[in-house]
């Protein structure tokens, strides 16, 4: 589980996994930390997360539904 710190707050955590076959990084999980603002949050976070996946090589951010933050991370990281 990797810790998402924005600012100087933890305010998601992401399990991720590289697929180099499909060339995706795969987000198995997200879960927010209580009280933050949902919708900020996963913007910023899919952002991170592709750059995370450009410096990996991969060409795409996958997440899962697991966790209650997937959904808005899902939408964020297909629009960005």
């Amino acid at each position: 589980m990797l810790p998402f710190l924005l600012g100087d707050r933890l305010v998601a955590r992401v399990d991720l996994k590289s697929d180099r076959t499909r060339g995706a990084l795969l987000v198995q999980g997200a879960f927010a930390e209580p009280g933050i603002d949902v919708d900020y949050v996963a913007g910023e976070l899919a952002e991170e997360l592709g750059e995370i996946a450009g410096w990996l090589g991969l060409t795409q951010v996958v997440v899962a539904k697991r966790g209650d933050l997937a959904n808005e991370l899902a939408g964020s990281a297909q629009s960005g």
